[in-house]
């Protein structure tokens, strides 16, 4: 398991909430729409900056992305290589905008 996985699933990376609570942000709002709160929930399910790769998971391991489904994604190692390759992705991304 990946640092970049470990993040993802805990929600302890360079997530605007993450960072907030710990004073190493000003805010915990997505820095594209300060509206919305960025966290890993909202990073994986909703944020529109992750469309395409979100659906692109979705269409190749066939299960929507969600937190209850979480477990049955990594149980199957298929799905699983796809989903961690989607981890690494976010957090790399996320690092880069919040740094």
């Amino acid at each position: 398991m990946t640092y970049q996985v470990v993040q993802t699933l805990t929600g302890h990376g360079r997530f605007s909430q993450y960072l907030f609570r710990f004073k190493l942000r000003n805010s915990p709002y997505f820095a594209y729409d300060p509206t919305l709160i960025q966290d890993v929930l909202h990073v994986f399910k909703d944020c529109d900056m992750f469309l395409r790769m979100r659906t692109a998971l979705k269409v190749g391991i066939g299960v929507r992305i969600s937190k209850r489904h979480f477990s049955k994604i990594l149980e199957d190692s298929f799905k699983r290589k796809f989903f961690l390759d989607f981890c690494g992705m976010i957090v790399k991304r996320c690092n880069r905008i919040n740094q």
